[in-house]
C-alpha cells in the first residue's frame, strides 16, 4: 500500500504562486502565454514550474480545476445567505467570470475534460444547491434547474469572449437572466 505524502509547505506555496501567476497570464494573453513569464511572475524558476506542471495542458487544467474548486467553496459559503436569489446571482457572476477567463473556456466548462471532472461536479453541485434554495424560497421560477442556468451562464461567458463585449456587458446579461428566472417583478 502506497501512501501519498503531503506536499512540503514551500512546494505548496510555489504551486499556489504558479497557479495565481498562470491565471493572470492566461486572462491577459490566453493559454499560449509564455510559461517562462508565468514562472518569473511567480518568483520561481522554469524547473519549478515543470516539476509541478509537466506540460502547458497540465497547467491550464490545474488553473481550470482551481477555479472550479473556488466556485464550489463560494457555493458552500453562500448556502448560509439569507438571500437565496442574491446568493445565486453572486455564484453565477463568479461562474461567468471563471468561464470567460480565457477564450474557449465557456465551452470547456459545459463539457469538462475528464481531468477536471471532480472539480466540475463539485462546483456544479454547489450551484445546483443554490438553485434549489432559491426555488424553495420562491425567489426563482420553480421550473429552473442547474442545467438550464449553467447553459445561460456559459452563453453569457461566451458572449463576453467576443472582442466587442466587455465585463459590463456580461453583467448586464446576467441581470437580464436573473430578471427572467426571478419570481419577483420590479
Amino acid at each position: 500500500m502506497t501512501s501519498v505524502r503531503p506536499m512540503r509547505a514551500d512546494a505548496a506555496r510555489n504551486r499556489r504562486l504558479l497557479l495565481d501567476a498562470a491565471r493572470q497570464a492566461f486572462a491577459r494573453s490566453g493559454v499560449t502565454a509564455s510559461l517562462d513569464d508565468v514562472a518569473k511572475t511567480a518568483g520561481v524558476g522554469p524547473g519549478t514550474l515543470y516539476r509541478h506542471f509537466p506540460s502547458r495542458d497540465a497547467l491550464v487544467l490545474a488553473v481550470i480545476d482551481d477555479g472550479l474548486m473556488e466556485l464550489h467553496q463560494l457555493g458552500a459559503t453562500l448556502m448560509d445567505s439569507a438571500n437565496p436569489l442574491g446568493a445565486l446571482r453572486e455564484w453565477l457572476a463568479a461562474y461567468i467570470a471563471q468561464a470567460g477567463m480565457f477564450d474557449g473556456l465557456a465551452n470547456t466548462l459545459v463539457s469538462a475534460p475528464t481531468e477536471s471532472i471532480t472539480a466540475c461536479r463539485m462546483s456544479r453541485e454547489a450551484g445546483a444547491e443554490l438553485v434549489r434554495r432559491a426555488v424553495a424560497a420562491g425567489a426563482i421560477r420553480d421550473d429552473a434547474n442547474i442545467a438550464d442556468v449553467l447553459d445561460l451562464a456559459a452563453a453569457i461567458a461566451w458572449v463576453g469572449e467576443q472582442p466587442e463585449r466587455d465585463e459590463a456587458h456580461r453583467a448586464r446579461l446576467l441581470e437580464i437572466v436573473m430578471d427572467g428566472i426571478s419570481t419577483s417583478r420590479g
